[in-house]
């Protein structure tokens, strides 16, 4: 590959990331490739990390889920398979998890 062929890789992949995040609020959404499973958890905010998970593997079994603390970086890349776990110093979910 040459390097403006890499840009233009990685600018075609940027941009089908982009149009799969940005989805409208509530979580039941379609992105044609993965049988309408939900992608964000609202309604887990405040809860603890062990029924976020609960509900979480419920919705999407394959889900691998991570724990972090709020505030943490993280890296950037889109992973269908992930959701993280947002977490205050109680241990409570800080942040609407979101698929990624």
């Amino acid at each position: 590959h040459s390097r403006t062929g890499d840009l233009i890789s990685l600018t075609a992949s940027v941009t089908r990331m982009s149009s799969v995040v940005k989805k409208p609020e509530g979580g039941n959404t379609d992105t044609g490739d993965h049988h309408n499973q939900k992608t964000e958890w609202p309604e887990l905010v405040g809860k603890s990390v062990e029924e976020a998970k609960k509900v979480i593997l419920q919705d999407k079994s394959e889900a691998q889920i991570v724990v972090l603390p709020v505030g943490t970086v993280v890296t950037m890349e889109y992973r269908i398979d992930r959701v993280r776990l947002f977490v205050d110093s109680l241990d409570k979910i800080a942040q609407v998890p979101r698929v990624g």
